[in-house]
């Protein structure tokens, strides 16, 4: 599947996934902070924003293949950084795992290595039969925004709610159904993350409801070479919603583990 993409800067290459069911927009602060000394390439995943939803399911390990076909049209070959937020974070993981020589390094952002639960399977494929049935993403986008973000952002930064409730409801029935028939078969991770030997930046917002501190710290000391951060003022979206805070630890985990251009 050819994906849209946004392609800025120059440098060292960072990829960044954005989560379910958003698009690359989500990244634009990123995007503004890394173009002076880095090229950002941030695709639409399958389903999503400008790219093509067809009917089926989406794997992550689907998807992850579709980054690496964009990559290698893009002609870039060698090892580059890797970000995922949520879902973003499963396909970063598919990278890691089924694309060792092509990740640098890896970002995973609010996310998580286990499987769903034989009840959350369940739950999104009732949400995904009620998508079809309507062809309405409308009530998945209702039931996910309280979860999506903290107390604070709603009461101290609701001008960001809006932008990103009108990704959601952009995003097609049929790529909001493969995704969430993807992310509920997609295969517990946790054993194999000790397989992955390049730096990591694990961050999680400190009040995040889906993906919880707890379950992100223990990622983290799954792993090697690995740097945990909480991001303040933040919940599930943390790259969005405190960017600046977000922001910096990126930054510091670049300059700390550099790729070449």
């Amino acid at each position: 599947m050819r994906l849209a993409f946004s392609d800025v800067g120059s440098g060292p290459v960072v990829v960044l996934l954005h989560g379910f069911p958003l698009n690359r927009a989500m990244w634009d602060a990123q995007i503004r902070a890394l173009a002076p000394n880095h090229r950002v390439i941030a695709p639409d995943l399958p389903g999503h924003g400008e790219s093509p939803a067809p009917d089926g399911v989406y794997t992550m390990d689907e998807m992850a293949d579709a980054v690496v076909a964009t990559l290698d049209e893009l002609g870039v070959e060698g090892p580059v950084v890797v970000g995922g937020l949520s879902m973003g974070g499963y396909v970063a993981l598919s990278m890691a795992l089924n694309h060792q020589s092509r990740v640098g390094a890896l970002v995973l952002a609010d996310t998580r290595a286990a499987a769903d639960t034989p009840a959350a399977a369940a739950k999104r494929e009732e949400t995904a039969q009620a998508v079809l049935r309507s062809g309405d993403v409308g009530p998945v986008v209702e039931g996910m925004l309280p979860r999506l973000f903290s107390q604070a952002t709603f009461r101290e930064r609701p001008g960001l709610v809006p932008p990103l409730k009108a990704a959601m409801e952009g995003t097609p029935p049929p790529g909001v159904v493969g995704a969430l028939r993807g992310m509920a078969c997609r295969p517990d991770r946790r054993e194999r993350l000790k397989e992955i030997s390049c730096p990591v930046l694990v961050a999680v917002g400190e009040d995040d409801a889906i993906s919880p501190r707890d379950e992100m710290k223990a990622i983290a000391d799954a792993l090697g070479e690995c740097r945990f951060v909480v991001v303040p003022a933040a919940g599930h979206l943390a790259p969005y919603e405190n960017p600046d805070a977000f922001n910096s630890a990126l930054l510091d985990f670049l300059r700390d583990f550099p790729l070449d251009a």
